[in-house]
């Protein structure tokens, strides 16, 4: 018969909060309670539960904030990224931009009959910032909260995660090209040809418009050495 593995006090930390996490108590943006009620609450010493809280800060599931307290916070994705070696460059540039036509594209397939009037609506609304007198930080901003929201109507909690792992690629490219005006109006163009296929729910034209915009990026990026 198999020994059960014991748990540590540092993992019941850990455990402790994931399940609350998972099951709701637990919201992003909350505020875990203070260190003294924590401990009694899980029964376990001080020094185990920063322990438990400094792992949870590394997997970037909590934040602490100096003089303000510890925050649940949703990093996972993008420190696991980072973790794995893909900071920007121009080899990395090559693969992020590979991976967002796998990503996209197959998002497009998904959400192209079924997405609303309302939702469309949304994208809309951030596309048009593109056409706008705006800062670098407004346009990519606007176009993070765009694709951000294409993956989000997939309701795909797996895909959401796998979109933020290249957030940080995704904004540094982006304040790098979009310093050139004639970029952030390819983007825009780009943005309102999704709209219109999806407006149209017509699948292949969907698909030709996303492969287009980020081949249309991956040019902007070859030719400025990214």
């Amino acid at each position: 018969m198999k020994t059960p593995e014991r748990v540590t006090a540092t993992n019941q930390v850990v455990n402790a909060i994931k399940y609350a996490i998972q099951s709701g108590k637990l919201k992003i943006g909350d505020k875990l309670p203070r260190e003294a009620d924590m401990a009694e609450e899980l029964g376990v010493g001080r020094s185990s539960l920063r322990e438990g809280i400094k792992i949870l800060n590394t997997y970037g599931v909590v934040e602490s904030r100096h003089g303000e307290g510890t925050f649940i916070v949703d990093n996972s994705a993008k420190n696991f990224f980072e973790f794995m070696g893909f900071f920007p460059s121009k080899e990395n540039t090559i693969y992020y931009l590979e991976l967002r036509r796998v990503v996209e594209v197959g998002n497009i397939i998904h959400i192209c009959e079924s997405i609303t009037d309302e939702e469309i609506a949304k994208l809309e609304s951030l596309a048009d910032i593109l056409g706008q007198e705006a800062t670098i930080e407004d346009y990519a901003e606007a176009d993070r909260a765009f694709h951000h929201t294409l993956i989000s109507y997939t309701q795909n909690p797996m895909l959401i995660q796998i979109n933020n792992m290249i957030a940080n690629m995704r904004s540094t490219l982006l304040y790098r090209i979009f310093c050139y005006p004639g970029i952030v109006q390819d983007a825009y163009m780009a943005h309102h040809g999704i709209i219109s296929a999806l407006k149209n729910r017509d699948l292949n034209k969907c698909i030709d418009a996303v492969s287009s915009h980020i081949d249309k990026t991956q040019e902007h990026a070859d030719k400025l050495g990214l």
